[in-house]
């Protein structure tokens, strides 16, 4: 999926997910000469819970934090690319959760708004 593909497939799954979002905020910088970009950006959904995430854009680049928590402000999870925790098979990729940190594989915005909607408490 190129670059233009991605945002447009975001606003989509955005405007997808109305009904579970109160509130969101998303930045976008983009090169359209180099195809590249950044966004960050803050969604809250209606159970009070916030998924706050920045990425380098194409997706491909892998770089990424995407953090979940409630709303109180607690953990619940954490994926990012930072490049520590070299013991984890899945290095540089990785999620942190209340519980500690284990391998995972990279993920971007899309695929981390399916896993925590999937989550919500109705």
């Amino acid at each position: 999926m190129n670059l233009q593909e991605y945002l447009e497939a975001l606003d989509a799954k955005l405007k997808e997910l109305a009904g579970v979002i109160s509130a969101s905020s998303v930045q976008r910088e983009v090169d359209v000469a180099l195809g590249t970009g950044f966004t960050k950006g803050r969604i809250t959904f209606l159970d009070g819970s916030v998924l706050e995430f920045s990425e380098q854009l194409p997706t491909e680049r892998q770089k990424y934090r995407i953090h979940h928590m409630d709303a109180e402000s607690n953990l619940i999870v954490r994926w990012d690319s930072a490049p520590h925790h070299r013991e984890l098979a899945t290095f540089p990729f990785h999620k942190h959760t209340p519980s500690g940190v284990e391998a995972h594989p990279a993920i971007n915005v899309l695929e981390a708004l399916e896993q925590v909607v999937g989550k919500l408490n109705p």
